[in-house]
């Protein structure tokens, strides 16, 4: 891979949901450390501040709390600075006692205009190939195509992928916003929005997956990723090796260390923590 060490100029935003604390404490507690906060309705319009909103996905839907659930908007962050405010954020929401669960979700957007269609079309080729694999290092309630908000690619939008000739073809392939990757976020806000990952209140495990999912990102700008059928009958070993191999090349001493090789090896160690519940 060209690069192994985090973009500075690869911009991200995340949409954090959780539940347990009034929307004036959050307000309070993060102006209180320098954080531009501001509470709105509903929208899905950018802004340059954090924008707490409310989030009816997390409403009273098994978090026993009355005050419903609430979705914390960043802005448009890049770099090692936009991960350390994320990390400083998700610290404060859990000194002040917010929570999450299954009903929530912790979305990644990486700004994507620099992409063109083969690069998207590698993109979703990617996450078909190895999704098995990245089941695993999420909780069970965001694996298979159980979730209704964050649905499984398709095999057969896989295979109309590979005639697609336009972005407005690609567009028409994947509709829906509620899959695992959401390519509709590239219409309203020049993203690609990751959506499978958990709520996560932890600020190392939230910075992990924005560098995780943007050494995905990277990858399929610069080779074509082949489409294979056969992830079915791969063990998860092996589609680790080769998930590695794709974004590492051929494996050498030292090359996870960097800022995408740790968060690879974050990775697995979070499959080994779900697969060590199951046995």
């Amino acid at each position: 891979m060209q690069r192994s060490t985090l973009n500075p100029n690869r911009t991200f935003g995340v949409e954090i949901e959780f539940f347990g604390v009034r929307y004036d404490r959050v307000i309070e507690a993060l102006t209180a450390e320098g954080i531009d906060v501001k509470h709105e309705s509903y929208n899905h319009t950018t802004r340059r501040h954090w924008k707490l909103v409310y989030d009816s996905s997390v409403n009273k839907t098994g978090t026993g709390n009355s005050e419903g659930g609430h979705e914390l908007v960043s802005p448009i962050l890049k770099g090692k600075e936009g991960l350390a405010e994320l990390g400083r954020v998700l610290a404060i929401l859990t000194a002040i006692g917010a929570k999450v669960d299954k009903t929530c979700g912790f979305h990644v957007h990486h700004g994507a205009n620099d992409l063109n269609l083969d690069g998207f079309k590698n993109l979703f080729a990617m996450y078909y190939k190895f999704e098995k694999w990245i089941d695993m290092l999420v909780p069970p309630s965001r694996r298979g195509n159980f979730n209704r908000y964050c649905k499984s690619i398709e095999q057969t939008q896989i295979d109309q992928m590979a005639a697609a000739t336009t972005m407005n073809q690609l567009g028409g392939i994947f509709q829906s916003r509620y899959i695992k990757l959401n390519f509709q976020s590239f219409w309203v806000h020049g993203t690609i929005e990751f959506r499978q990952h958990g709520g996560t209140l932890e600020p190392n495990k939230g910075i992990q997956w924005v560098t995780f999912t943007q050494a995905m990102v990277e990858r399929a700008m610069e080779q074509k990723i082949r489409v294979t059928h056969d992830r079915d009958a791969v063990d998860l070993d092996k589609q680790e090796r080769r998930f590695r191999r794709m974004i590492f090349g051929d494996y050498k001493a030292g090359c996870l260390d960097n800022e995408y090789g740790q968060a690879f090896v974050f990775q697995t160690e979070r499959r080994q923590h779900f697969q060590s519940r199951v046995a």
